[in-house]
């Protein structure tokens, strides 16, 4: 039996109206592909939408949704391009709902989240179903890549199972007939993107203002020097000086080697007079910066963060540090006898650190490379988050500076890719062994949740759970 998919290009899909927003012409969506500019693709058959495509190659990434018959989103791919012409699964998510008026990502059934590694063929798998259900399953290269596809080859990112029809459908793709539209607010997308810095500057220039929903209106301070830094590799390490270990790894951006002061950005709430750290910096260069880029570790990749995601150092004593790769061990077995905030030295090899406290406490916190127009290193700084939702107040100057996001270089070998239908049917394994799993424990605890009145019987369940 042939089945025809209608096939509408646009900007967007909204939710609430069950409609695209922004038509355009195949031409247009297709010089949008060509200049690697956001676009969407809708594709639909049998009287309803079946799945929703979201390209933006400048970004690297693919999005790949499937409607279910009350057209809410229930599937969801999240592609990223980490070699030329091939696609990284990130994760697929899945939902499940009660009833057919839940609304879509917020059902009472459940929610399934599958993350693949990138240099390993484990994943991490959590379904949430009264309760959360965490696993480490298998997921081969050939399930978790694909290769991307030709401007308009989009069965080949969900084919004709996977949009509804039976194994045997031979699909043609048709241009559906509809009007071009300007854009609508209504079904605006954007990538999910990882985390930008913001208002770094400004946490160093005394007098800037922000205003935070639940603290009020913070007043930045004079700057204070924690120390100085000695650095002679420059290969720098940011970590919790209170559980520092060889696993922790330098960034993969050096800086000359040398001796450099820690500041610590401070400010006060203006109702309550308090003052906190917001931010700690390797002051490298006395030059302006003009860019900022995340600082990563090896293997960490910045094309795989989701919306607001970043690389960070783990904190569980409410402190951070820079130090050098070079001292690493040595402080190690020094710190593991408390560390004062400020420079602490190892008096056997003179290696030294920077301690500050770490804002927000525990948790987990990026750092940010900044750089000169030459790309030169200015410095590193640690965000402690306490005012990156905060919004700037006069006399807070704009940042004129921008955001970079390099790609690493990577010798490794490509992955080999394999089809999406089959690496649909390996997920879905997954999801039902999980469910299987997770159902007899619920049934084992309802089980033991009765009254036991009878000896036997209760004997009789315990054997059977």
């Amino acid at each position: 039996m042939r089945a025809r998919i209608d096939v509408v290009y646009c900007a967007g899909w909204d939710p609430q109206a069950r409609t695209p927003v922004g038509t355009m012409t195949e031409d247009r969506a297709r010089e949008r592909d060509r200049a690697g500019e956001p676009y969407a693709v809708l594709l639909g058959g049998g009287g309803r939408r079946r799945a929703l495509l979201q390209v933006s190659w400048r970004d690297h990434y693919l999005g790949v949704f499937l409607f279910d018959e009350q057209e809410r989103r229930v599937r969801a791919y999240d592609y990223r391009e980490l070699a030329a012409g091939l696609l990284h699964l990130r994760r697929y998510e899945e939902w499940r709902h009660l009833s057919p008026d839940e609304p879509e990502f917020e059902g009472k059934g459940w929610h399934f989240t599958l993350t693949p590694r990138t240099v390993s063929e484990y994943a991490s798998a959590e379904l949430r179903l009264g309760g959360c259900l965490e696993m480490g399953p298998d997921l081969p290269e050939r399930h978790r890549t694909l290769l991307r596809a030709r401007f308009g080859d989009w069965t080949a990112y969900a084919d004709g199972r996977m949009l509804g029809f039976a194994a045997d459908d031979a699909l043609s793709l048709m241009p559906a007939a509809h009007e071009e539209r300007p854009e609508s607010p209504a079904g605006a997308w954007s990538v999910p993107r990882g985390a930008r810095p913001r208002h770094l500057e400004a946490l160093f220039t005394p007098g800037s203002r922000f205003a935070d929903d639940e603290c009020g209106v913070a007043t930045v301070t004079v700057p204070k020097t924690a120390g100085v830094l000695r650095l002679p590799t420059g290969s720098v390490i940011a970590a919790d000086p209170g559980t520092l270990r060889e696993g922790d790894e330098p960034f993969t951006v050096p800086v000359p080697p040398g001796e450099y002061p820690v500041v610590l950005a401070t400010m006060t709430w203006d109702d309550t007079g308090w003052g906190e750290t917001t931010a700690a910096m390797l002051r490298v260069l006395d030059r302006p910066t003009v860019s900022w880029e995340l600082a990563v570790r090896p293997g960490q990749d910045t094309r795989l963060l989701g919306e607001r995601e970043f690389y960070g150092f783990g904190v569980d004593s409410g402190t951070g540090s820079f130090l050098d790769a070079a001292g690493r061990g040595a402080l190690i077995e020094l710190c593991k006898e408390g560390v004062e905030l400020g420079e602490t030295t190892d008096p056997g090899t003179g290696a030294n650190l920077v301690a500050y406290p770490s804002g927000m406490g525990d948790g987990s916190y990026p750092v940010w490379i900044g750089r000169t127009e030459e790309g030169e290193v200015t410095c590193m700084v640690a965000d402690t988050l306490i005012l990156r939702d905060a919004q700037p107040l006069p006399p807070t100057a704009p940042d004129p500076t921008v955001f970079l996001s390099p790609v690493p270089e990577s010798d490794a070998p490509r992955p080999r890719p394999g089809n999406v239908g089959e690496a649909s049917d390996f997920i879905s394994a997954i999801i039902a062994r999980m469910v299987e799993f997770k159902e007899i424990r619920m049934r084992g605890q309802r089980a033991e949740a009765l009254p036991h009145r009878c000896p036997r019987a209760r004997r009789h369940r315990l054997r059977s759970a």
